[in-house]
């Protein structure tokens, strides 16, 4: 049987329409996928947002209750810091944490004018990392012009290098009330420059690392008077949290403060 030409142009636009139609329902199946996709990441980030701030909760809370029970002493092997360094996993997702004694490093923000004894400290945590000891005036007249320091990356902002804050970062702490520094958990750079005894600072390390913390008794033993810029407790404590749901992560960074007075905490945002 002979095919008329037009029955050769009506299969052909028969097949333009079937062709036009399965790449409409390919697009509208693709849709629909994506919209679900969507829907899922949506709900995987609300869930990791949850799980963040669930995790800073439960941080707040194991500090809390350390303010209660031990409200003498702050190290990093007491049970709060080894509960909080785990990964906690769920069927859903898992959060890790990271908690740091931010009164374990000098505060920047006590570098004021008249401040001798601070002075001479952050000159000594200057000199142990081989920084220049202008940094000081600097920072005390940036204090002075411009307040203080909300957090220590201001310091980029405010025109120091970042390899003078990269070197610094891991020893300060941009801390908004006075306070003395934690013996227990200050780095060896800070002890050195509280005691001006770079020898007597590694003794202190190796006795904190063989027995958790540091007392008095452990000052008297190496004939060091407990410097007035220095305690054995902290009220301070910066939170990093990431949690993870799916394809989704948030990460979280808080400092919790600490009011052993009224019994308080303040949970304050530093991303």
């Amino acid at each position: 049987m002979t095919r008329q030409p037009e029955s050769g142009v009506s299969l052909l636009n028969v097949l333009v329409v079937v062709a036009a139609a399965s790449g409409l329902v390919q697009v509208m199946l693709a849709g629909q996928q994506s919209a679900v996709s969507d829907l899922s990441r949506s709900q995987d980030v609300a869930q990791a947002e949850a799980l963040a701030r669930g995790g800073i909760a439960s941080v707040a809370v194991a500090l809390r209750r350390d303010m209660l029970d031990a409200p003498d002493v702050d190290h990093l092997k007491e049970d709060w810091a080894a509960a909080v360094q785990q990964k906690v996993t769920f069927d859903f997702g898992s959060f890790e944490v990271e908690v740091d004694d931010a009164r374990g490093r000098f505060n920047l923000n006590s570098l004021t004018a008249g401040a001798f004894l601070e002075q001479r400290i952050f000159d000594g945590l200057l000199a142990a990392l081989d920084l220049p000891e202008t940094l000081s005036a600097q920072i005390i007249r940036s204090i002075q012009d411009e307040g203080a320091l909300r957090d220590t990356d201001e310091l980029l902002r405010r025109g120091f290098s970042v390899a003078d804050l990269t070197r610094l970062r891991p020893h300060v702490a941009a801390l908004g009330t006075p306070g003395p520094i934690n013996l227990n958990s200050a780095t060896e750079p800070v002890l050195s420059a509280m005691f001006a005894n770079p020898a007597a600072a590694q003794a202190l390390v190796a006795r904190r690392m063989a027995t958790g913390q540091l007392t008095k008794q452990d000052l008297n033993a190496l004939g060091l008077v407990p410097p007035t810029s220095g305690g054995f407790t902290s009220d301070a404590f910066d939170v990093v949290l990431h949690a993870e749901v799916g394809s989704a992560r948030r990460t979280l960074k808080r400092r919790i403060l600490r009011d052993a007075d009224a019994g308080l905490l303040n949970i304050l945002p530093i991303d």
